[in-house]
């Protein structure tokens, strides 16, 4: 399960209440999805943790390219990011099992959408805002 700790980090005094509250609404979506994916025996997909988040958010050591929560200071990302208003999250997924087993019927059934798996390598984005194509996978 991800938490809002393991979300937010040592950034969780910046973030606003609007910020907490969306970040509540998307993880309750993205842990519902990764228990789905945990039942299902046609996911190969395993939570493992990210070794330099300690987390199932990828990362990197130290914070940059963090796979949580981001400040408006960010480099990380688009100064539009998802990430920044409490509605993304990248899920450490080494070997692209989650991402190989996700369809957009199963994105839609928990109102995520994603980004291209091939532009994500080992670890997947999810966010439970609609994307800038409308596509469930964009």
């Amino acid at each position: 399960m991800i938490s809002l700790a393991d979300y937010f980090g040592a950034k969780v005094s910046q973030a606003t209440p609007a910020q907490y509250a969306a970040a509540i609404t998307m993880l309750d979506k993205v842990n519902d999805l990764l228990d789905h994916a945990a039942a299902e025996t046609s996911c190969d997909y395993l939570r493992v943790n990210d070794a330099d988040t300690g987390s199932c958010i990828s990362g990197a050591k130290g914070g940059a390219g963090d796979g949580g929560f981001r400040l408006a200071s960010s480099t990380t990302g688009s100064a539009s990011s998802k990430h920044r208003t409490g509605h993304a999250v990248d899920v450490y997924d080494p070997g692209n099992k989650l991402d190989d087993w996700l369809t957009d019927e199963i994105l839609a059934r928990f109102s995520l959408w994603r980004e291209r798996p091939e532009i994500t390598p080992g670890w997947c984005h999810l966010q439970d805002v609609v994307t800038l194509t409308g596509k469930r996978t964009s």
